[in-house]
């Protein structure tokens, strides 16, 4: 684990990319109340499930950001990095970390997926406009966070852009 990246140095241009997605998160639920309340709290429940599996794989790779501020796509180590210290002195388990990252990437992904019919539903225009948000976000994040994160080298999106790095650039970090 790189802890030179502690605290994490890019903090601003993080919250620059990273805000942005909560204001849509906040306006997606929005649309989901007045649409589908079922939906929503489907969609909520997604949320504080990603937060308490990835605090968990948080203190399972003993990342230096538990308790800190740590720079997890989407904004979810923002409760994360709080909610790890739960954990902090339980005993872990492979077995467990393998549920807690397989259950945060499916809610992730439901984060992701479940807004798609609706904003279909809205018009085709508001459904390409959110997917083309979501990757730009996503690309975004692994050429400009990932590289310089601390769980770079266990994180899987971390693999994921230091993989595009060397590339695009011809040598790893």
């Amino acid at each position: 684990m790189n802890k030179s990246c502690v605290p994490y140095p890019r903090k601003a241009l993080y919250l620059s990319l990273t805000i942005p997605m909560l204001v849509m998160y906040v306006a997606i639920a929005a649309l989901l109340w007045q649409i589908s309340p079922i939906a929503f709290t489907i969609y909520c429940g997604l949320f504080v499930i990603v937060a308490f599996a990835q605090s968990y794989v948080c203190v399972y790779w003993k990342c230096p950001y538990v308790g800190k501020f740590g720079p997890c796509v989407g904004g979810f180590c923002l409760p994360s990095s709080q909610l790890a210290r739960l954990f902090a002195h339980t005993r872990k388990s492979k077995r467990a970390y393998d549920t807690a990252i397989n259950l945060a990437f499916a809610s992730f992904l439901g984060i992701i997926v479940l807004p798609m019919y609706f904003l279909y539903l809205l018009s085709l225009s508001a459904l390409l406009g959110y997917l083309a948000i979501v990757l730009a976000y996503a690309a975004g994040f692994l050429w400009m966070i990932c590289p310089v994160c601390a769980t770079r080298h266990v994180c899987p999106g971390g693999q994921t852009a230091m993989k595009l790095h060397s590339l695009v650039t011809g040598k790893l970090r």
